[in-house]
């Protein structure tokens, strides 16, 4: 079912005004009012889309990383690395948004939901290209997505002075070799 185009502008109106204030200051400072007076809508708009602002954050964070799962979805023709290249150019275009949720002291597992997302989605492409389980299965798994989310979140915090294209270089020559020495 689509979403009213009032309701898409007034939850970007509210996002945007919170990911403002984040630049700012710290989600622990940040009060439903004071999003409602900047954004200028009334409480009663923020609650009926939002428990308060660490469910703003969630929601937020995972409308971001569903954006970026449906670059792989539609991208069956693609490599692992160009869809990579996709992600890490979306993610350097919003560089503000990113990297703050990147740096939130109060949520460490940005990165990571985000690594573990797309490789559960790459896994999934895999399986239906006729791959085995086995490459990303248990430990496996876990090691490379923990890998390539402390390689994203060091681009992130580094400012993402390198390309999207030499990160996803990195992130795939990095896992194709541990792939290749199981």
């Amino acid at each position: 079912m689509k979403t009213d185009a009032r309701v898409r502008y007034t939850k970007m109106m509210i996002q945007q005004t919170f990911l403002d204030l984040l630049m700012q200051k710290p989600i622990s400072k940040i009060t439903v009012k004071e999003i409602c007076d900047i954004a200028q809508i009334n409480r009663a708009t923020f609650y009926k889309h939002y428990q308060d602002t660490y469910d703003l954050l969630e929601q937020f964070q995972s409308e971001a990383i569903q954006g970026l799962l449906a670059l792989i979805e539609n991208s069956s023709e693609k490599s692992t690395e160009q869809i990579l290249v996709s992600i890490l150019t979306i993610m350097k275009e919003n560089k503000d948004m990113f990297k703050k949720f990147s740096a939130m002291k109060e949520d460490k597992s940005f990165s990571f939901r985000l690594a573990v997302s797309c490789f559960e989605k790459m896994n999934e492409r895999r399986m239906g290209n006729g791959g085995s389980a086995s490459a990303f299965s248990g430990i496996y798994f876990g090691y490379l997505a923990g890998g390539t989310s402390g390689i994203i979140e060091y681009w992130m915090r580094s400012g993402m002075k390198e390309s999207p294209a030499d990160i996803a270089q990195a992130i795939v020559r990095l896992n194709d070799n541990i792939l290749q020495n199981l």
